[in-house]
C-alpha cells in the first residue's frame, strides 16, 4: 500500500496544480445575510441555483441553499452587499422563491414606540422580554444601542405579543 500511495503521489505531481472548477467569487467586501422561502411548486431548481451563483454564491453554497429550500421550504445564505437585492427578489420570485433581506437596525425610538403602543411601563416591558430595566431605559434614551437580537425580539413582540408571551412564560398549574 505504501508503494501504491507513493506512485499515486508521483503521478499527481506530474499533473501539476489542479484548477478549481468553481472558484469562490472574487469579492473582499461585506456579505449580507438573506432569507430564501419557497412560495410555490419550486420546479426550476437549476435556474434558482444559477441565479444564486450569478449573485455571488459558490456552486456548493447554491446547492446547499437549493437542498434546504427543497427539504425545509427556507434557507439562509450571504451575498455581497453590492448585490441588487430588488432584482434578485424579482428574478427568484418568478422561480417560486421569495427573498428577504435583513431589516436595517431600528433606532431607540422604535423600542419606546412599541412599548407605548402596547401600554406597558418600562418595568413591565423589560420584565416581559427579559431585559434589565436600566438597559431598556438606556436604549430608550439613546445612551446605548440594543443589539440586533434585542431589536428583533421587540419587533416580534410588536407583531405577535401572544406568541412572545407564550414563548417566554410557561403556564403555572
Amino acid at each position: 500500500w505504501m508503494s501504491t500511495n507513493s506512485e499515486l503521489r508521483v503521478r499527481l505531481e506530474r499533473l501539476g496544480p489542479v484548477r478549481d472548477a468553481d472558484p469562490p467569487p472574487s469579492y473582499s467586501g461585506r456579505y449580507l445575510p438573506i432569507a430564501l422561502r419557497r412560495i410555490g411548486p419550486f420546479s426550476e431548481r437549476i435556474a434558482v441555483a444559477q441565479r444564486l451563483r450569478a449573485a455571488g454564491l459558490t456552486l456548493k453554497e447554491a446547492h446547499v441553499a437549493i437542498s434546504r429550500l427543497a427539504e425545509w421550504d427556507h434557507a439562509v445564505c450571504s451575498l455581497p452587499e453590492e448585490t441588487d437585492f430588488a432584482q434578485l427578489g424579482r428574478d427568484l420570485s418568478a422561480l417560486d422563491v421569495q427573498v428577504g433581506k435583513r431589516r436595517v437596525a431600528a433606532g431607540h425610538e422604535v423600542i419606546a414606540a412599541v412599548r407605548a403602543r402596547h401600554g406597558l411601563t418600562q418595568r413591565e416591558f423589560a420584565d416581559l422580554l427579559g431585559f434589565d430595566v436600566r438597559t431598556l431605559q438606556n436604549w430608550e434614551q439613546g445612551r446605548n444601542r440594543p443589539d440586533a437580537a434585542a431589536i428583533n425580539l421587540v419587533l416580534a413582540y410588536d407583531r405577535s405579543p401572544a406568541l412572545i408571551e407564550d414563548t417566554v412564560f410557561e403556564p403555572v398549574v
